[in-house]
């Protein structure tokens, strides 16, 4: 029983870190995706207001 309960523990932990790691990717690349909107953003509000 004991060696069945730490299997399953560690194939619970398992998917719980692969879970994790996805989640992670996840908010990197939506955190990559606002930082290139807000640069290009300012850029342009920049250089707009560098023209008027």
């Amino acid at each position: 029983m004991q060696i069945s309960f730490s299997s399953e523990l560690a194939h619970s932990m398992a998917v719980m870190l692969m879970e994790l790691h996805a989640e992670l990717e996840e908010f990197a690349y939506q955190q990559d995706h606002v930082s290139d909107h807000a640069e290009r953003l300012s850029t342009n509000l920049l250089g707009s207001s560098a023209q008027a």
